[in-house]
């Protein structure tokens, strides 16, 4: 089943009025006069009463540093909150092939959030994933919880499997206010200016974009879909990310074409081979550690909370850390935005499992992550007061405010395709991408989902 992804922008609309203000445009300044009114009943989203189970269970995701500290918040209120009790682990690499792994050896986690769709279909296609269902918990009973359509991301062949507990804007183009200034450098607004203004700060003897593509290759598959989705808009967005058009067509090599007018030796600090060797913290680190060698990095939101927290806490928002729109590039959508985020799902049936994935849908849970600045919450009931910076709360308003919401296209792709950050990576160093044979790979794990 293609999953279809006509309700995101509806469900980020309805979810995020709640956790928005200020202005719609990330380069402007935010609104400090904004009222937001609470939901009309929060009795859904309450924290729900402990069953009286106990026992242990393991929660397992890729985060690591700061990301996996602000979800141990969230763990510590869970283990605080009744008998039961989760444990973290962090799997860095090779996540879903480790969680395969795992489930084939009879030892999975209890518990795993997902950050590819495609793979959630494939797990529970295989039955290696429980439905929320035979877990005890109504999936109707969460509605109340949620915007209309944020349920269905989780669900495969009518089916809900998976609820998403996070997301953020991944159309966050991250700088540095005071070396910008120094250059005599603004903000640019359009992919003219982004080019205008990399060529003046480079002028100036500084390379101007920090970034860390390996083994990171999905930082690649980002740019390229904010590229894409501004270049050929949403319609075609959907299309070759539902395998619906082939990745031969023109418009992919264009949107390539377009990545590499800015990702080249000129522009990189360090250049392209070294940067294809560097983790993308390490890039973060390029524009805002202690010692910057370069000012602009783009990636999603979640930049904010992992320099912040995890890089340099000396950053202080609006005067060394701070960000915009990514670039408009002329396409047919006049706003559009992309969202990342990660569902999670339970791989056995334990009583605590359902105590965890009870919790994870309430405003106590939600309230909690908020606070820490890492991410947006999908749950309705958590406060606008839980985002801790004007940062945070901008990035709610960009989404709110964007007349196209996309889900992050490779994690839509099925299980089993080839890496489409490795062919960028080989596309950024000067190589020819054989897109055919791409589309044929893509091709065949889209049949081997059915």
């Amino acid at each position: 089943m293609n999953r279809s992804l006509r309700f995101l922008t509806l469900f980020m609309t309805s979810a995020l009025v709640v956790a928005a203000c200020g202005s719609g445009n990330g380069s402007t300044a935010p609104s400090t006069g904004a009222s937001v009114a609470p939901p009309a009943s929060t009795e859904a989203s309450a924290p729900a009463a402990s069953s009286g189970a106990s026992g242990s269970i393991v929660v397992t995701s890729l985060w690591g540093g700061s990301e996996q500290e602000s979800f141990q918040k969230v763990l510590d209120a869970f283990n605080a909150s009744g008998g039961c009790k989760a444990t973290y682990e962090s799997i860095r690499t090779d996540y879903a092939t480790v969680l395969q792994t795992r489930i084939t050896g009879g030892n999975p986690p209890d518990v795993s959030i997902l950050p590819g769709i495609g793979f959630l279909r494939r797990f529970a296609r295989d039955g290696s994933i429980k439905k929320i269902a035979d877990l005890g918990i109504d999936p109707a009973a969460l509605e109340a919880n949620y915007a209309p359509g944020i349920l269905d991301i989780g669900k495969v062949d009518d089916a809900l499997y998976a609820i998403m507990v996070k997301f953020n804007s991944k159309s966050t183009l991250w700088y540095r206010p005071d070396k910008l200034s120094e250059a005599g450098v603004t903000p640019p607004k359009t992919w003219d200016e982004f080019k205008t203004a990399l060529a003046a700060i480079a002028a100036k003897g500084t390379k101007p974009l920090g970034l860390g593509t390996g083994p990171d290759t999905w930082t690649l598959t980002d740019w390229f879909e904010s590229i894409y989705l501004r270049q050929a808009g949403g319609d075609k967005y959907d299309q070759l990310f539902a395998g619906k058009l082939p990745w031969t067509d023109p418009s992919v090599q264009t949107a390539v074409d377009t990545m590499k007018e800015v990702l080249n030796d000129d522009n990189v600090a360090g250049g392209i081979t070294a940067a294809n060797g560097r983790a993308w913290v390490d890039g973060i680190a390029q524009v805002f550690g202690d010692k910057p060698v370069a000012d602009m990095y783009y990636e999603g939101g979640f930049v904010g909370g992992i320099a912040t927290g995890q890089v340099n806490k000396a950053l202080v928002p609006g005067t060394t850390i701070d960000w915009t729109d990514f670039p408009s590039i002329g396409g047919p959508d006049t706003n559009p935005v992309t969202i990342g985020g990660d569902v999670i799902a339970a791989l056995t049936d334990k009583p605590c499992v359902k105590e965890f994935i009870t919790f994870m849908t309430t405003a106590d849970s939600g309230n909690t992550w908020a606070k820490t600045g890492a991410i947006i919450s999908p749950i309705k009931a958590v406060s606008t007061d839980s985002y801790p910076t004007d940062l945070v709360k901008r990035e709610a308003a960009q989404v709110t405010g964007a007349s196209v919401v996309k889900f992050d296209g490779s994690d839509l792709l099925p299980a089993g395709s080839p890496d489409l950050g490795a062919e960028l990576q080989k596309a950024i160093a000067g190589s020819t991408v054989d897109w055919a044979g791409f589309e044929s790979q893509v091709k065949t794990a889209w049949s081997n989902e059915q």
